[in-house]
């Protein structure tokens, strides 16, 4: 349920009337909430002929030096005897990046550093058409990694008009955020990229603060098992080949209804999508140092510090989030004052 789960949970196989709608949704929420819209429309070979796809990218704030890019696909496979909905694949993880964007808003609007902002990527044909191969797969993240090696965004050229030579956008990247499979009752996250572990573990660490403090039912980073140990190739191949720092947040174990018909509402389970979309808000709330204000309680405003290099992982506050004063703020501003648009009824039950 909820305004930007449920628009989602439905067939979205490319040039659906399902895929128009996530489509339309995307742009219809982000437009609204100020992010500048740009599309990577391109048409490319697969094994069933020459199709027309198109990446989409919402940017706040457009003009700042350097971007924190939450991703997801947002087109659902085409699997033979029936219509495939991939609620887990990725209907959930594109809702809780509206989530996070509707739920940020109002801090998002009041940052005052243009140093980095966030962007949201929603690719288009990660799923293979076919069987996974090198060629036939994550058609969207290829393309868009190509042409983000050489140019920059649309919306960044308009935002700095001014600038006669702009560089390449990926240049602009500090980390990327890849999500996916998220929504099932066995989620479980590992340290996938050696060179976003320690940002990782850092996310664990800010997951155990929450689920200390009682707004989160369990854990979710398994950190027991060595960083890259496995891999899943997924949208982040092409960014990673070019260097870019990548967090892959994908359930591995894989929900045991991936790639089958019954990845639908009925194998979602609201407290995990609950927990994931609190963490994951806290998470950017905390890497682009958003100031906490709780009105007549005062502000806590984060210290983390942000690397120069975009190899290296950005501390976030995690010694913050152990100060239970911090905490009430942070919810407060996260749950109260935004409000949750996807589970908050489920939210608020669960922890009453």
């Amino acid at each position: 349920s909820g305004e930007l789960l449920s628009p989602v949970l439905v067939p979205r196989q490319i040039g659906s009337p399902g895929y128009q709608a996530a489509q339309d949704l995307i742009v219809t929420t982000l437009s609204q909430l100020g992010y500048a819209i740009s599309w990577d429309n391109f048409t490319t070979s697969t094994p069933i002929g020459d199709v027309k796809m198109a990446n989409i990218i919402a940017t706040k704030n457009p003009s700042a030096a350097k971007r924190l890019i939450l991703s997801a696909h947002y087109e659902s496979k085409i699997v033979p005897g029936g219509e495939f909905i991939g609620a887990t694949d990725s209907a959930v993880p594109v809702a809780m990046m509206l989530d996070i964007a509707k739920g940020l808003a109002t801090l998002i609007d009041q940052q005052s550093s243009t140093d980095i902002s966030l962007q949201m990527v929603f690719f288009d044909g990660e799923e293979a058409f076919e069987q996974w191969t090198l060629a036939d797969s994550i058609y969207g993240s290829r393309h868009l990694a190509e042409f983000w090696e050489r140019s920059p965004d649309s919306a960044t050229v308009a935002a700095l008009s001014d600038v006669k030579e702009h560089r390449p956008e990926l240049e602009r990247v500090d980390l990327m955020v890849l999500m996916d499979l998220i929504g099932a009752s066995n989620n479980m996250f590992t340290a996938l990229q050696v060179p976003t572990a320690e940002l990782f573990t850092q996310l664990s660490e800010l997951e155990n603060r929450l689920l200390g403090a009682g707004y989160i039912s369990r854990n979710y980073m398994n950190t027991k098992i060595p960083p890259g140990a496995g891999g899943v190739d997924d949208d982040h191949r092409p960014f990673v080949q070019r260097n870019i720092p990548v967090l892959h947040l994908i359930s591995t174990p894989f929900p045991q209804v991936w790639h089958s018909l019954a990845d639908n509402a009925d194998a979602l389970n609201a407290t995990v999508i609950a927990d994931m979309s609190l963490i994951m808000r806290s998470f950017v709330a905390s890497y682009l140092q958003l100031n906490i204000d709780e009105g007549d309680s005062g502000k806590a405003e984060s210290e983390s510090t942000q690397a120069d290099s975009p190899t290296s992982a950005p501390t976030i506050d995690i010694a913050a989030l152990s100060d239970t004063v911090f905490i009430g703020r942070l919810l407060v501003a996260l749950l109260v004052v935004a409000s949750t648009y996807m589970l908050v009824t489920m939210f608020w039950n669960r922890r009453a």
